[in-house]
C-alpha cells in the first residue's frame, strides 16, 4: 500500500511538470521563435522547478511544519528574489535582441511583474500540495494505528474465549477418561481438531461459513457428556449460500453461555440453536432453559455479553444488532449480521 501511494505520487509530479511544460511552451510559441522559445522555456523550467522543491523539501518541514513563520516567509520572499533576479540576467544574457528590445518598448516593469507573478504561482501551488501531501500521510498514518490498535484489541478478545473453553472441555475429557468411557479417544480427538482451528483459523479474518458450522458441531459434542442430554440440544443450520465468508469464533461466546447457565440436568431443561445464512444476511439465534442461580456473577471465565458486544462492533460496525431476551424460564439472543 505504502509503494502504491509513492508511484501515485510521483505520478502525480511528472504530470504536473509534463503540464506544465506544455501550457508554457504552447503559450511561448505565440509570442515568439522556435530558438527562443526553447531557451526561455528552459530557464523557466529549470528555475521553477529548483524553487518549487526547494520550497516543498527545505523551507516548508525546515521552517512553516516547525511553526516558524516568519521566518519561512523572510527566507522563502529571499530566495524568491534571487530566483526572478537570476532569471532576469540569464534571459538578458541568451534571448534574442528583438525580444530584448520589445521588453523595453514594453516596460520592464511589467516583465518584471509578470515573471514575480509566475513564481508566486509556484510558491502557492508547490505549497499547496506539500501541506497536502503531508495531510494525507498524517491521515494514513493514523489510519494504520487505529487499524493495529483494533487488531490488537481484536486479538485481546479472542484470547479470553480460550481459556474458558479449554477448562470446560479438559473437565469433560477428564471425566470420560476416568471413567474409562469409549468416548474418551473420539473427544480427544475433536478437541485436537478445535485447538488448530483456533489456532490457524483465529487470525484469519474471514473464513468460509461451513468451517465455523463444523467447529460449533464438535464444540456442541466436547461440551454434552450424558448421552441422555443430546435430545435436549437442538442445532439447526439452514444455509442457502457456498460463497458467504465469516468472522471466525463468532458464535462460540454464546454457545458457551448456554452450555453454563443452561438447565440441561432437569427433565425440561433444552439448547436450541438455529443459524440461518443467505448471501445477504447471517441469523443466528441460541435460547436455553435456566437455572435459579443464572443472575449470580459468573466468577470462572468467560467474556460476558458486553465483550461481545465490543467484539462485534469492531468487525461489523452498524452492520449486526444484538438481541438479548431474558425471562425466569429461559435466555435468548438474536445476532443478525450483514456480511
Amino acid at each position: 500500500m505504502q509503494k502504491k501511494f509513492q508511484i501515485q505520487l510521483w505520478m502525480f509530479h511528472v504530470g504536473f511538470w509534463l503540464t506544465y511544460l506544455l501550457a508554457t511552451g504552447y503559450t511561448f510559441l505565440n509570442l515568439m521563435s522556435p530558438e527562443d522559445v526553447s531557451v526561455r522555456l528552459t530557464v523557466n523550467f529549470i528555475l521553477h522547478f529548483l524553487f518549487g522543491y526547494i520550497n516543498w523539501l527545505y523551507c516548508i518541514p525546515r521552517y512553516f511544519l516547525k511553526e516558524k513563520f516568519i521566518l519561512y516567509f523572510v527566507v522563502t520572499i529571499l530566495i524568491l528574489v534571487g530566483f526572478i533576479t537570476t532569471r532576469v540576467l540569464l534571459e538578458q544574457q541568451f534571448l534574442s535582441n528583438a525580444i530584448l528590445e520589445t521588453r523595453i518598448q514594453n516596460k520592464p516593469q511589467m516583465q518584471v511583474s509578470l515573471i514575480s507573478l509566475s513564481y508566486l504561482m509556484i510558491w502557492v501551488l508547490s505549497s499547496l500540495f506539500r501541506l497536502l501531501d503531508d495531510r494525507i500521510k498524517s491521515i494514513r498514518v493514523e489510519s494504520r494505528l487505529r487499524q493495529a490498535q483494533l487488531e490488537a484489541e481484536l486479538k485481546f478478545l479472542k484470547s479470553q474465549i480460550n481459556p474458558h473453553f479449554l477448562f470446560n472441555t479438559l473437565n469433560n475429557i477428564y471425566s470420560l477418561v476416568y471413567l474409562k468411557s469409549d468416548e474418551g479417544a473420539p473427544m480427544l480427538l475433536k478437541l485436537s481438531g478445535i485447538l488448530r482451528y483456533m489456532l490457524y483459523e483465529s487470525d484469519i479474518p474471514k473464513v468460509p461459513v461451513q468451517k465455523e458450522i463444523n467447529y460449533l458441531k464438535d464444540c456442541i459434542d466436547l461440551h454434552i457428556l450424558n448421552p441422555k442430554d443430546r435430545p435436549k440440544v437442538q442445532f439447526e443450520v439452514k444455509n442457502e449460500s457456498t460463497n458467504v465468508m465469516i468472522e471466525p469464533l463468532l458464535f462460540i461466546n454464546f454457545l458457551e453461555n448456554s452450555f453454563k447457565h443452561s438447565s440441561l440436568s432437569k427433565p425440561d431443561g433444552f439448547i436450541r440453536i438455529r443459524l440461518y445464512i443467505t448471501d445477504k444476511l447471517i441469523e443466528f439465534t441460541i435460547e436455553n432453559s435456566t437455572l435459579e442461580n443464572t443472575d449470580r456473577k459468573d466468577k470462572v471465565g468467560g467474556i460476558g455479553l458486553q465483550n461481545i458486544r465490543q467484539r462485534l462492533e469492531l468487525i461489523y460496525p452498524g452492520k449486526h444488532s444484538l438481541e438479548v431476551r431474558k425471562t425466569k424460564e429461559s435466555f435468548a439472543v438474536k445476532l443478525k449480521i450483514t456480511p
